[in-house]
């Protein structure tokens, strides 16, 4: 991802918010915050909260992939929901990741190698 793109994540969690923001801006990737799936635009990059009002954002999955069939949808969740992984990833997310690996998989679609330096 170049400097000009835009992401956006879909939740309310303030801390994991910050984590992602983190890891993004030092990418140069700006992080477009939502707390409803019809305010954000479309961008090839979309973080989903799956820890909190989990089957309303499953459903959420399912239109933003509709209205953005080329988008990376990346879900993130506590690494215990077995189910709600797969429910999420049948839903038409790319991919879900555990909370605590939420910046190096940002990281990862940047295509640069995690940072020691950010917290998480």
């Amino acid at each position: 991802m170049d400097s000009t793109q835009r992401a956006a994540l879909l939740g309310t969690d303030l801390m994991l918010a910050s984590r992602l923001r983190s890891a993004l801006s030092g990418g140069g990737v700006c992080l477009i915050e939502a707390t409803r799936d019809d305010l954000l635009p479309p961008v090839p990059l979309l973080f989903v909260d799956l820890n909190h009002d989990a089957e309303d954002r499953l459903e959420a999955i399912s239109r933003l992939r509709s209205r953005n069939p080329s988008a990376t949808i990346v879900g993130f969740c506590n690494h215990e929901e077995k189910g709600l992984i797969r429910r999420a990833v049948a839903a038409g997310s790319d991919q879900v990741v555990a909370n605590r690996s939420l910046p190096d998989a940002a990281l990862r679609l940047l295509g640069r190698a995690a940072d020691p330096d950010l917290p998480g």
